[in-house]
């Protein structure tokens, strides 16, 4: 199935995951969820609906405190208050038990969404630490103790040495 909003649409995605929750269709949730993209942006918009819903219990509650009018009226505003009240709360536990299941999935992606980016900086960090002994060497420059030992520490990382882990390259 595909969706009718873009992966970059949050907005629409709101829209589309409260139509969701309010009618469930197996194909649709299974389209918001299957792919990594999609997945993090249904539980993006499962956290926003839920803020949502807790605003506008703040702003309801407010509201009827706040009401003036007669002895009758506030009963009737306080019976609509209640009946909008018991559907919401249906509707924001249907959206943090969805949210529930996506969770150990989300987390899991978000953690080697973490290792890659540590990945990257380390080897951003080689790269600069390549760069810098190469400078060294190529300027004629005394090349420290501090320095010989960097390196070296670099070179016994697993997996290759200072120049395999600036490129991302491993050693066979």
């Amino acid at each position: 199935m595909t969706l009718p909003y873009a992966i970059d649409d949050e907005h629409a995605a709101v829209i589309a995951v409260g139509q969701e929750i309010n009618h469930p269709d197996t194909a649709r949730w299974r389209a918001m969820t299957t792919e990594d993209e999609r997945l993090l942006q249904t539980y993006r918009a499962l956290g926003l609906l839920i803020k949502k819903v807790e605003v506008s219990f703040l702003k309801r509650k407010a509201d009827l405190r706040a009401f003036e009018g007669t002895r009758k009226e506030y009963r009737h505003a306080a019976a609509e208050y209640e009946d909008w009240k018991a559907r919401t709360v249906h509707f924001a536990n249907r959206a943090r038990e969805r949210r529930a299941e996506l969770e150990d999935r989300v987390r899991l992606l978000k953690q080697s969404h973490g290792f890659e980016e540590i990945r990257t900086a380390l080897r951003t960090l080689a790269q600069a630490v390549s760069d810098h002994r190469d400078t060294i060497r190529s300027s004629g420059r005394q090349e420290t103790t501090a320095d010989r030992m960097l390196w070296v520490r670099i070179d016994l990382l697993p997996d290759g040495t200072l120049t395999d882990h600036a490129s991302g390259s491993t050693a066979p």
